[in-house]
């Protein structure tokens, strides 16, 4: 898949994803008011548990990063409320 840089903002929060497969997990995703939604990741972090993505639930956030299938590998972010 083609990865492309982008800006996002969105609600933060923990969501189980990919249900009923392997890769089942709790993570953190990024809610657009859209709907969309995107599993963040930090650009040096460890994709199944980070604890400075998991500072961000509950909070508004502008991120900047590259998207690929989903999930969003965040270079920059702020929250914004």
């Amino acid at each position: 898949m083609d990865a492309k840089t982008i800006t996002v903002e969105g609600e933060v929060r923990h969501e189980v994803v990919a249900p009923g497969s392997k890769s089942e997990r709790k993570a953190v995703v990024l809610i657009m008011p859209s709907g969309k939604k995107y599993v963040l990741q930090r650009e040096a972090g460890n994709p199944f548990a980070d604890p400075t993505l998991d500072k961000l639930v509950g909070h508004s956030v502008k991120a900047e990063g590259l998207a690929t299938s989903g999930v969003l590998i965040m270079r920059n972010w702020k929250t914004t409320d």
